[in-house]
Formats: structure tokens, C-alpha cells, sequence
């Protein structure tokens, strides 16, 4: 991994074949396989341990109540337990709700080895949604079957990712991994003040967010090889913006507009060691 620490560094201004097929080895490494036709084995792998993890809380969180905030209803805002587990269900729902449908929509265009590196990300975020929902067994609620559907704002950033032409795409996709990163590693540092009594479940509830970060710093670094100086720009100023309307639901853990101004300053030295280590970074 690259010493260089900062998102918003110098990039190449075209994707460079020999950083592409780096990020292509690291990738088949790290899933097993580059077959988006099929399961990637080492994610499955990955599923199947945490399917048997035994932690759970000791915190009850009511299941009705659980199903009607997951589908928009009106939740307890002080029950902590309730509100971070529907965080953590749904922060990256607005995330899957936008894979399909830019994987639906969106033809990648050009470089042969850009088009690669795209279908497998597309196959590598359907597993975010898997490790968070997985959480919902160590609250002992039903995992939800239903789609969730971001509202009218971020649907409207999602068609524009899907169907923009590169120019537009990959800086307007670099603010939405950015935003990203920033909010997972957001909650990632609120989990010891939400479960300060139950450490053994706090380290699950990392290792699951951990896992999505260090894909996440890899998808960062492929979308800066795709844009220049100026794209570049364009995302740091986004991002915040990006944030601020993908994430309402952290407004009950202490997520703020104060928090937003963070954003445009987040940088790979504010992750986990373990992220940093594992992440690819260029």
C-alpha cells in the first residue's frame, strides 16, 4: 500500500494499466476469484464465520418495532440499542439500492481493464449489504427481505451516476465512496460509547464494518485513478453534501451538521490500523 495518506493527493489523470491490474490482483486475491458470475469463495467464507458467531446483545430490541423503523416508520429515539441497529442495517441501504440499479443501467465504457475493475465492485458491494444485515441475529430480529428506497435526492444521485458519461460518473461516484468511508468510520468510533457494557459484541460489530471499509479505501482509489485534478475537486466539495443526504437516519447517534465538516478533510490516516494495512491504496 502507498504511503501517501491523503484522498485528495495528486492522481494520474488516466486510469495507468500497471495500477489497474495491481488493483485487479489484490481484488482476486481478496474475493477469491473475479468471476462476477459466481459467489466470490473467500466472501462466502467470510459470511458463513460471522453466520456463526454466538455474541449477541444483552439489550432486547423489540422486533416490531425494529421492522417499522427499517421500513420509514417512527421508532423510540432514545431506545440507543433500536437506533443503532437500524443504523447499521440501513446505512449502507442507499448504497444497494444504487448497485442495482447502476448495475442495471450503467455500460461501462472504454478501457477493457476499467470495465473489469467496475463489474467486480458492482458483485463486491452486493456483500456490504449481507455483513451489515447479518448484524440483525445478534439483536435476535428477523433480517429484513425487503428493499429499502432512498428518497427522491438520492435517487436523483443514483440515475445521475448510472447514466452520466465518465466525466460526470466517476467524480460524483468518488464523493459517494468518500461520504461513505466517512460515515462508517463515523459509527465505527461510536460503537464503544453505544455498547460500552458489551465489548465481545462491539468487536463483531467492528470486524463487519472493518471488512466494508477496507473494500470501500480500495474503491477510492480506483475512482481517483478515473478522474483529474479538477474531478478530484468536484468530489471533495460534494461529499459533504453527499453525506448530508445519505445518512439522516445517524441524526438519533449524535451525527450533526457540525459532523459534516469532517468530510472534505477525511484522509486514510483516520482509519483503523487494521483498514490501512489491509486496504489498497494508491
Amino acid at each position: 500500500m502507498s504511503q501517501r495518506l491523503s484522498f485528495y493527493g495528486s492522481t494520474p489523470e488516466d486510469p495507468r494499466d500497471d495500477l489497474l491490474s495491481s488493483y485487479l490482483t489484490v481484488l482476486e486475491r481478496r474475493n477469491g476469484s473475479l468471476d462476477i458470475e459466481r459467489p466470490f469463495p473467500t466472501r462466502e467464507a467470510w459470511m458463513e464465520e460471522s453466520e456463526g458467531w454466538t455474541v449477541r446483545s444483552r439489550r432486547r430490541v423489540d422486533p416490531q418495532a425494529f421492522m417499522e423503523g427499517f421500513t420509514g416508520g417512527q421508532t423510540d429515539r432514545g431506545d440507543l440499542a433500536l437506533q443503532a441497529l437500524l443504523t447499521f442495517v440501513r446505512i449502507n441501504a442507499g448504497e444497494a439500492y444504487g448497485v442495482e440499479v447502476v448495475s442495471r443501467l450503467r455500460k461501462p465504457r472504454g478501457h477493457e481493464m476499467v470495465s473489469r475493475v467496475e463489474r467486480v465492485l458492482q458483485h463486491e458491494e452486493t456483500y456490504h449489504t449481507r455483513i451489515l444485515l447479518g448484524a440483525t441475529r445478534q439483536f435476535d430480529v428477523p433480517t429484513p427481505t425487503l428493499a429499502w428506497k432512498p428518497g427522491f435526492a438520492l435517487r436523483g444521485l443514483i440515475a445521475t451516476i448510472a447514466i452520466a458519461p465518465n466525466a460526470i460518473h466517476h467524480p460524483v461516484t468518488l464523493a459517494s465512496e468518500l461520504a461513505g468511508i466517512f460515515a462508517f468510520n463515523w459509527l465505527l468510533e461510536r460503537l464503544p460509547t453505544l455498547f460500552p457494557e458489551e465489548p465481545e459484541l462491539r468487536e463483531t460489530l467492528e470486524q463487519r464494518l472493518i471488512e466494508i471499509l477496507v473494500d470501500e479505501v480500495g474503491h477510492v482509489a480506483y475512482q481517483r485513478m478515473c478522474v483529474g485534478p479538477v474531478g478530484l475537486r468536484v468530489a471533495r466539495r460534494m461529499a459533504p453534501e453527499v453525506a448530508r443526504s445519505s445518512f439522516p437516519d445517524m441524526a438519533a447517534l449524535g451525527w450533526s451538521p457540525a459532523t459534516l465538516n469532517d468530510v472534505s478533510r477525511l484522509d486514510l490516516e483516520h482509519l483503523p490500523d487494521e483498514v490501512r494495512r489491509r486496504a489498497f491504496f494508491v
